[in-house]
């Protein structure tokens, strides 16, 4: 068995570095100013950075794009990095806002959930849809780990024995499935890198003009 894993820098939690961070929180507020700004003719010509630049009337400018286009882009970026925003909020997985990475999720499960909820992950990952993500779970001492519910039977009051005897198994198991987690909605991932990445360009170009 190999295990199916999407390039790092395509799963939710690279994404999330992109698409959900305090500028893309704020860089909504932009497109509403923004269109009132890119239809003002007299806002737009007001904000051509020549007098910045010490450029008089009638001098030819030293920057390579217009006040117009700067502002497009600005707008333009702004609304591409509110789509990576909103397409992240949509799709990503929940168990992403509470843990940034497997080894924290396995953590929690090991302080936090139930006898329940461990159940429901195991037989989520050994259902007919699963993809095997890590090796390191379905693989051990050369062997193919066989789809046997381990978490199933165990009564909620004896959860310390059950993690006493299979704290590992459950520390893997955690791990292989938040992994899975991370590997959901990919058409969604896709978009909203490329919104993110698209929008970052588009407001860097008018900034590394001016400057």
């Amino acid at each position: 068995m190999k295990a199916k894993t999407d390039w790092k820098g395509v799963r939710w939690e690279s994404v999330k570095g992109i698409a959900n961070n305090d500028f893309t929180r704020v860089i909504g507020l932009i497109p509403i100013a923004g269109y009132l700004i890119l239809f003002n003719d007299e806002i737009a010509g007001m904000l051509s950075f020549d007098a910045l630049a010490g450029v008089g009337e009638g001098e030819r400018s030293p920057f390579l794009l217009d006040g117009l286009t700067k502002l497009r882009l600005v707008f333009f970026g702004s609304l591409s990095v509110l789509s990576s925003f909103l397409t992240y909020r949509l799709f990503r997985p929940e168990v992403l806002e509470v843990a940034k990475n497997d080894l924290d999720f396995s953590e929690l499960v090991r302080q936090r959930y139930s006898v329940y909820e461990l159940a429901q992950i195991e037989k989520h990952v050994y259902s007919n849809s699963w993809a095997e993500r890590t090796e390191s779970f379905w693989k051990f001492w050369g062997t193919q780990r066989s789809k046997k519910p381990v978490v199933s039977g165990f009564r909620p009051d004896v959860r310390a024995q059950m993690f006493s005897r299979h704290g590992d198994y459950i520390g893997f198991l955690a791990r292989e499935w938040w992994d899975g987690m991370m590997h959901t909605y990919k058409p969604a991932r896709i978009c909203s890198l490329v919104f993110g990445v698209g929008g970052y360009v588009m407001l860097a170009v008018p900034s590394l003009d001016v400057a």
